[in-house]
């Protein structure tokens, strides 16, 4: 089948008028209706019928305009973006600076995705530094971020991936705290928590001390993955972005629970400079997170 005849098709469906259709695809107007005539021959019906303003489709035509438009955006991203970037040849790698929370969320089904269509693609995984990235995205030195990051955010592209909310997490075999955690259980014992990366510190603490309260911080860490072992072997308690508490909860033997305080939300956003705005490489990768995203 000759596959500008698919292009003909969707012209005149889009159009509904020969004319029109034929100066949208720089055709002459006999030379769209000798291809819709092959086209009629082919698929044995007549397509599209003449009316007072120009055609309109038949049932058949109808049913066919959907997968033919689908094939149609599909050669065309083809063509416009895997020739540049095959994915499924190449041998490549990014570098992303990454979260503890990215790394606990995203990488997983992300780099089983990437083993199984794109096997020669590998990542090399940085820490986020309010000093260097900035600079180093801007060189190319990583090519992309991803996390929760303000201070990125004025002056690099950015997409929403994930809305994130908090669990309030214990060891299951806690002396005092079952399956409800009051205000003054909160207040009592220990909290470990992650060193805030915005000078505000923690919402929950601007919520408690809305109440005239406060809680006592035991320990305090740059990230998040050794949490759940510390809250398996103590009576402390912690507030975990629930993916990577759920994800911990049986294997550390943890009860997740509803903060007695709101403690708010936090978006994880993937950031790129200007200057890999159009890369195809760093495009393919930015949908590749984004569809991992809205998968999980």
């Amino acid at each position: 089948m000759d596959l500008n005849l698919l292009a003909v098709f969707d012209a005149i469906y889009t159009e509904r008028n020969i004319t029109r259709a034929a100066a949208s695809l720089g055709m002459s107007q006999p030379a769209l209706s000798n291809a819709l005539g092959r086209l009629r021959k082919l698929l044995q019906d007549p397509l599209f019928e003449r009316n007072s303003k120009g055609v309109s489709p038949t049932p058949r035509a109808r049913q066919l305009s959907v997968p033919i438009r689908d094939a149609l955006n599909l050669i065309r991203n083809t063509l416009s973006e895997q020739w540049l970037f095959d994915y499924a040849q190449a041998e490549h790698r990014f570098t992303v600076a990454m979260s503890d929370y990215s790394e606990s969320v995203l990488l997983p089904p992300l780099m089983d995705w990437l083993s199984k269509l794109a096997p020669g693609v590998s990542l090399r995984t940085v820490p986020i530094v309010e000093r260097t990235l900035p600079a180093a995205l801007a060189d190319g030195e990583v090519d992309l971020a991803v996390g929760h990051i303000p201070f990125l955010d004025e002056h690099f592209h950015a997409q929403r991936l994930l809305d994130e909310q908090f669990l309030a997490v214990v060891r299951q075999d806690h002396p005092e705290i079952r399956d409800h955690l009051s205000l003054a259980l909160y207040t009592r014992y220990p909290h470990i928590i992650v060193t805030p990366r915005s000078s505000r510190g923690p919402l929950v603490d601007a919520a408690l001390q809305a109440r005239g309260l406060s809680r006592r911080i035991a320990l305090e860490l740059p990230n998040f993955l050794s949490i759940p072992v510390l809250l398996a072997q103590t009576d402390f308690i912690s507030n975990l972005p629930q993916r990577v508490a759920r994800s911990y909860a049986q294997l550390m033997n943890l009860r997740l629970l509803e903060p007695p305080v709101s403690i708010g939300q936090v978006h994880m956003q993937q950031y790129w400079h200007a200057r890999s705005e159009h890369d195809p490489a760093s495009r393919w990768l930015r949908r590749a997170v984004a569809e991992i995203c809205r998968r999980i």
